[in-house]
């Protein structure tokens, strides 16, 4: 079955972007799976919620870049700290790595998918397309209704 993401509704007929299969993508469906409570559905985003998936994009990227450099001057910061303390353990530097990785996972609740592609498809086409004729030119009148004003002025003139 396919399905949007955002409005959670079926996309069969409407026009929809897929998305992505990646690694979050696929540890959630293996999980569930392990669970038992895996639909298997293809996930897609459609036409009328593609403005707002696009936002919420946007948000997960910007937040994945603050957290990988809060993270990266965490580690940094924990570990020249341990150097510059001249009492260098074990515990210390697996406690910095594991710092870093709960700031690098923290973003990940808010978890966007990207689609894979910006633009929609175009869409198919109709089976029975209404066929309009090609325009007619305007067809000139024909002769024997055309009659110069000057004449029928003249006629009615010799008549009196």
């Amino acid at each position: 079955m396919r399905v949007c993401i955002v409005c959670e509704k079926d996309v069969e007929g409407k026009r929809a972007v897929p998305v992505k299969e990646d690694r979050v993508i696929r540890l959630v469906r293996a999980a569930k799976r392990l669970v038992g409570i895996a639909k298997m559905n293809d996930l897609y985003v459609c036409e009328a919620d593609l403005p707002k998936h696009s936002e919420r994009r946007k948000g997960f990227e910007k937040s994945m870049l603050f957290a990988s450099v809060l993270a990266a001057l965490l580690l940094v910061l924990v570990l020249g700290m341990i150097v510059l303390s001249g009492n260098f353990e074990v515990w210390s530097l697996v406690s910095a790595f594991v710092i870093a990785g709960f700031v690098l996972v923290l973003p990940l609740f808010k978890y966007t998918p990207a689609v894979e592609a910006t633009a929609l498809p175009p869409e198919p086409p109709a089976l029975f397309q209404p066929v309009n004729p090609p325009p007619v030119p305007p067809q000139p009148l024909a002769p024997s209704n055309l009659r110069p004003a000057g004449k029928t002025a003249r006629k009615k003139r010799k008549s009196r």
